[in-house]
């Protein structure tokens, strides 16, 4: 072979190299823009799924309600026109249920459906008695229990409010009708207030429940006409409230079992413990035969319903 041929075969293979080296670093490259692009795509997608998921979290998180009907087929209530209590505040308290269960923001749990506790109250009540029974039995000066409930009656309510707490309730709702017992007084005597205990650590956020609630009563209802304050309370309260301002809306600043009291607070004075948002309505009297139609109790509790939403959610 001469060395023309020798050069030109030479030649012919360094530029095929050429050719394969420079393809093969295009092919590369390309390979790595892709990895990086489907890299890129994997990491927003992540950063979406996640964003997604935080999102969901937030449009799935429920405001739990804790609907208390008022008494129950032990303790009665009040005895009126309409029957005795705990079954016309069992009424309401079904018909609020109704409403939040179909407003996918709420989602509730009744404390009962029926004549008595449900059993999950029953059950807490059961397995922490001798917390509850601590509470009953402390003493607080100047402070006597009132009213006839037994012991047992008691820490039923107690078991209540602490199974609200607990449970992370946002709020709890107790449903009651006030008593005239002046037979002469019944036809000038109507209308509804908002009980809150300033013994709830929840306090400010009881109150704001309170006002939104008489604001919407207020709508349809008139401010009950017999309404106080207990006579022994935080002195600090009234740093930030006037009691006539509370009364003329609808407001009564009371230490319940329910909604907290006294003694609880003598209990847990060294604890500092969670609490929940709590308010008893006297929704009106139970003498007030207009609430003994199904449309007046619908009405009644369609209030209600829209004072949490005025609440809980934004518009």
């Amino acid at each position: 072979m001469n060395n023309k041929n020798r050069f030109i075969i030479f030649s012919t293979v360094i530029i095929v190299l050429i050719i394969v080296s420079f393809s093969s670093l295009i092919v590369t490259a390309n390979i790595r823009v892709s990895d990086s692009i489907v890299r890129e795509n994997n990491e927003n997608n992540k950063i979406q799924s996640s964003s997604e998921k935080f999102n969901q979290i937030i449009e799935n998180k429920k405001i739990k309600v804790l609907i208390d009907p008022g008494h129950n087929a032990a303790t009665k209530g009040a005895l009126g026109y309409l029957g005795y209590e705990y079954y016309v505040n069992l009424r309401v308290a079904r018909e609020l249920a109704k409403i939040l269960s179909e407003d996918d923001r709420f989602e509730y749990f009744m404390s009962r459906d029926g004549a008595y506790y449900s059993r999950p109250i029953k059950e807490y009540m059961t397995n922490n008695y001798e917390e509850l029974l601590g509470i009953y039995n402390t003493k607080v000066k100047g402070e006597e229990r009132v009213g006839n409930l037994t012991r047992y009656q008691t820490l039923e309510l107690y078991a209540i409010r602490h199974y609200a707490i607990d449970n992370n309730f946002d709020l709890l709702l107790s449903i009651h009708f006030d008593y005239m017992p002046y037979i002469s007084r019944r036809n000038k005597t109507s209308g509804f207030h908002v009980i809150v205990s300033p013994y709830n650590r929840e306090f400010p956020a009881s109150m704001q429940v309170a006002y939104k609630l008489s604001e919407r009563m207020q709508e349809k209802y008139k401010i009950s006409p017999i309404i106080g304050h207990d006579r022994i309370l935080p002195n600090s309260v009234w740093k930030f409230y006037d009691r006539e301002e509370l009364i003329n809306n609808a407001i009564s600043l009371r230490g319940l079992i329910l909604i907290g009291d006294a003694f609880e607070n003598a209990y847990n004075k060294q604890e500092i413990k969670k609490d929940v948002p709590s308010v008893l309505i006297e929704s009106a009297f139970i003498h007030e035969l207009q609430f003994g139609s199904i449309k007046a109790i619908k009405e009644l509790a369609n209030q209600m319903y829209k004072a949490l939403v005025d609440v809980y959610t934004t518009k």
